[in-house]
Parts: C-alpha cells; structure tokens; sequence
C-alpha cells in the first residue's frame, strides 16, 4: 500500500480525529438495534429500525453530496460532527426522563441516519483535501480502509461496552468521541479545490450533473450495480446480529459480543490483506474483490445453516472479512475514477448505493424473517444474492476484459 498520505501533517492528525469519531458511529447504530430489539423482541421492529439509521442515505445522501462539493467543507464537516453530538446526548438525557420505547429508539435511528448522510460525502471531499495532488491515491486507500474497518470493529467494541456498562453509558462515550474531530477541523489546513465551484449553478442542476456523471462511465455503473447487490445481502445480516444472538440462539450481550468481535477481526484481517496487497490500480476491482463479491453471500447461507453459536461466530468472521474487503475495494476503485469536480456528488451516490443497500437488506431480512424464519431467510435471500452476483461477473464488460 502507498503510505505516502502520512508525510502530510494535517492528513495525520484527521486520521487519528476521524477514526475515533467513526468507530463511535457504528457503536451508536449497533446500541439502536439492540434497544430495537430489547424493547420489541421482533425481527421485523429490528430490521425497520436499522433501516432508519440507513434509509436517509437514500434520499438526503446525494444532496449533501452537491453540498460537499460547493460550500466551506470545513464548516460543514464541524457543523456535522456538533448535530451528531446534540442528536446523541438529546436521545440519552431523554432516557432519563421518561421510558425508552419503540417510537423514541426509531426517532433516534433516523435523526442519525440522517446526520450520517450528510457525514459520508462532507468527510470523503474533505479527506482528498488534506495532501497534495501526488498523495491522493494514498490518502483514498487509507481513509476508505479506516472507513471500512470502524464499520465492523466499531459494532464490536459496542457489544463488549453493552456487557460491561449498558447500552445508555456506551452512547455517553460515543457522544465523547465526536469531541476531538470539532476541535480540530477549525484550524485544520486544506489544499485548496482543483476546480471553481460553479456557485451560481441551481442545486437541482448540480446534482443531476452528479448522475449524468455516473451513467456515461461503465465502470461507475459496473461498480454501483455489484456494490447494492452485496451490500444488501451481506450489510443486512450484519446490522441485524441481535437478531441472531436473541432470535436464534435467545442469548444475550455477551453472545452478541462474540458476534460483533468476530465480525471486527475479519475486519482487521482484510485490512492487514489490503495492506499487504499491490496498490488498487485505477479502472480494476482485482480477482481478490471479484472473490469477496461472491464470498459475502456465500457466507450468508452458511450462516442460514449452522445450529451453533461458536460455527456462527467463525462464518461471522468471514462475513466480516469478505464485505470489508469488498467494500475497501470498491470504494477505491470509485475514487480513484474521479476528479476533485465531481468526487463529492458521484461518491454520495455510490454511499446511497453501499448504505441504502443495506437498509434494504436489513428490512427485507427482518420483514422475511417473521414469516418464513430467521435462517430459511438467510438461505433463501443467499442464494438469490450469490447467483445475481455471479451473474454480473460472468457478463459484464468491465470484469471480462481484465
């Protein structure tokens, strides 16, 4: 991996600021959907709840997105960082007023999901500014692998803070951890935008220059169409593990924890073979990314099939590892296609792919889960999702001519 990003002073104290801050905000969505399920004991309650903490993507996503590429990105990313903790530290005092209950956790799911929507693309043009021109590659690789390690080994410190204190104390250090990020993006300094931002441009307009953008490239294409496909699959099963600890096995947050670990050592696995690993070239996904593609649903069925919590925890693991990489993979390979006029509209969008994807996933397997079951979905919606995936590999021009 190209390590060159790390000569960049501003660059590295973002980092150590910005890993911090994520890792608290996959611990906040793991909470949620623990509180979902601790106050409904229902499938589908869970996978709606973690569906709002993601369904704002969809919507809000690409018009932060035009926001991230026309305005001050540096009072936008410390405008964000303070509703995170205000929405947070709202929710908490909140508990201690009254009761929690169905409709104050989905309030809570869906102010963050919105918040977060607007984080994704303010943090993604913000990170391409911190080094200069020749970095940027670098700077990519790294911040879309911190990115994609906090997804999974944030949930994991979650569950070992919900056994040790609850889930009220942990979204207190959660609230903590948005702090340093504040304090720093004031004074931060930033290369400036390598394009004039056409500010007299309609909003509307702007954004549908973000999607004309998409269309024209294939490889854009190629990369957004197996990016819901994964996601949706693999993400789901991932934002809804209570569902796993308490409906399959009716174990509690220790059980959960051993999941949410296991999903996080995958992670930092994949993030030690990305490391390991040429540097990502431009206009590629590798053999390794077109493997995890099929290896994420793949390990949703084994999941479908295990009766054991510690076989679980194993393919958890799995799991954990293949969508890390996946995702690492296919992020990069994003950037990498884009300038600094277009990087934040066009990666929002391809985030309203990655995390509207997995709200889908997650909704669809809770909604399926009560009806047919929890692991006859899993097989069920696996096997649908390995097929596609293949499919779009085997057929596609970007992949036949690599």
């Amino acid at each position: 991996m190209n390590l060159s990003a790390f000569k960049s002073q501003p660059f590295r104290h973002y980092l150590a600021c910005v890993s911090i801050a994520l890792h608290g905000m996959w611990v906040q969505r793991l909470v949620v959907v623990w509180l979902a399920w601790d106050v409904s004991n229902s499938p589908a309650f869970v996978g709606f709840v973690a569906f709002l903490s993601f369904a704002p993507t969809l919507i809000t996503g690409p018009l932060f997105g035009v926001l991230a590429d026309r305005i001050e990105i540096r009072l936008a990313i410390f405008s964000n960082y303070i509703a995170m903790l205000l929405i947070t530290v709202t929710f908490v005092l909140s508990t201690y007023l009254s009761f929690i209950s169905g409709v104050s956790v989905a309030l809570f799911a869906a102010a963050i999901g919105i918040v977060g929507s607007a984080n994704h693309p303010f943090r993604m043009a913000f990170a391409a500014r911190l080094g200069d021109k020749q970095q940027l590659s670098s700077i990519i690789a790294i911040t879309v692998l911190n990115f994609n390690i906090s997804r999974l080994v944030g949930p994991a410190i979650g569950g070992i803070l919900l056994t040790q204190i609850g889930p009220i104390q942990t979204l207190w250090l959660t609230s903590l951890g948005f702090l340093p990020m504040i304090f720093l993006v004031r004074n931060i300094v930033i290369r400036p935008r390598d394009f004039t931002a056409k500010k007299e441009q309609h909003f509307l307009t702007a954004l549908k220059e973000g999607f004309s953008y998409t269309k024209k490239d294939p490889f854009i294409l190629y990369i957004f169409g197996l990016t819901i496909c994964v996601t949706m699959i693999g993400r789901g099963l991932l934002e809804t593990l209570p569902i796993i600890a308490q409906g399959v096995f009716d174990k509690g947050p220790n059980e959960l924890g051993l999941l949410t670990a296991s999903a996080g050592a995958g992670a930092i696995l994949a993030s030690f073979a990305k490391a390991a690993g040429k540097p990502q070239e431009a206009g590629s996904i590798g053999f390794l990314g077109a493997v995890c593609s099929v290896l994420v649903p793949i390990c949703v069925i084994l999941v479908g099939l295990s009766n054991d919590i510690v076989l679980t925890a194993i393919l958890v693991a799995m799991l954990g590892f293949a969508t890390t990489f996946f995702a690492t993979t296919m992020q990069s390979a994003a950037q990498l296609q884009l300038t600094d006029e277009f990087r934040g509209r066009v990666m929002s969008l391809w985030t309203m792919i990655a995390m509207g994807g997995g709200a889908i996933g997650a909704l669809l397997l809770g909604a399926i889960s009560e009806i047919v079951g929890i692991l006859a979905t899993f097989i069920a919606l696996g096997g649908v999702t390995t097929l596609i995936t293949a499919l779009i590999l085997l057929f596609t021009s970007p992949f036949k001519n690599r």
